[in-house]
């Protein structure tokens, strides 16, 4: 039997209370933050980064300001946006049926669309695309309830069109004046307007008045497809 002397068994109640302390404070740390924390709200944010997975950072910016108002985000490259609608479409088939939102930036804003379509092959519906000049997206298909196309057509950015059977709500926005194709993904003003037009598709949140786009603009939004 081990035998623990007086001035060891000190010294042990000292570590042991320490260690009680340490666990103890942790928990109340981790109590505390998940108070403070914002409440859980449904729905999935994909956020697709442009070319070589570097020239969008305003992406990951966006996805933890998303997370913080309690909305599940996360920033991946463009080119896995196939492989992701398979994900999406496996979990959504099992039953998931929160929204789910899309945003991008350059080729990632055009890979949201190819996304957007492949689910409608499977009959999934996107509640929303939030894009940051895209630069060759394809039509958007019926099964998008909203997007918003934030682009300069100075640059590469391009408007958005309507597909076949397309009923939602588009509204292509330009930015020329304001933002250029490298900087246009980091706008905090932008950020918010995609935040509350994320929160009031979960169902959280007041309508978000988007600003009026350019009668051009506008014109090509409310135009029936062609193709």
């Amino acid at each position: 039997m081990l035998t623990i002397f007086p001035p060891a068994r000190r010294r042990l109640h000292a570590v042991m209370a320490s260690l009680v302390l340490f666990v103890t404070g942790g928990m109340l740390t981790s109590s505390a933050n998940a108070q403070t924390a914002a409440p859980h709200r449904p729905g999935h944010v994909y956020l697709m980064r442009g070319l070589f997975n570097v020239f969008s950072l305003g992406m990951d910016e966006l996805a933890a300001k998303i997370e913080k108002v309690g909305v599940r985000a996360e920033a991946v490259s463009y080119t896995s946006w196939s492989s992701l609608a398979d994900s999406i479409t496996a979990q959504y088939r099992a039953g998931n049926r929160e929204p789910i939102i899309l945003m991008g930036h350059s080729y990632g804003a055009d890979t949201t669309i190819s996304l957007a379509r492949k689910l409608n092959d499977n009959r999934i519906p996107v509640a929303l695309i939030v894009n940051f000049d895209p630069t060759a997206p394809d039509r958007v298909p019926p099964n998008v309830r909203r997007i918003i196309n934030f682009y300069v057509p100075t640059a590469w950015g391009r408007p958005v069109e309507p597909g076949k059977q397309f009923r939602g709500s588009l509204s292509n926005l330009n930015e020329s004046g304001a933002y250029n194709h490298f900087v246009i993904d980091k706008a905090e003003a932008l950020h918010r307007q995609a935040i509350a037009a994320v929160l009031q598709a979960v169902g959280s949140g007041t309508p978000h008045r988007i600003k009026r786009p350019a009668r051009r603009d506008h014109q090509v939004s409310a135009a029936p497809a062609t193709q």
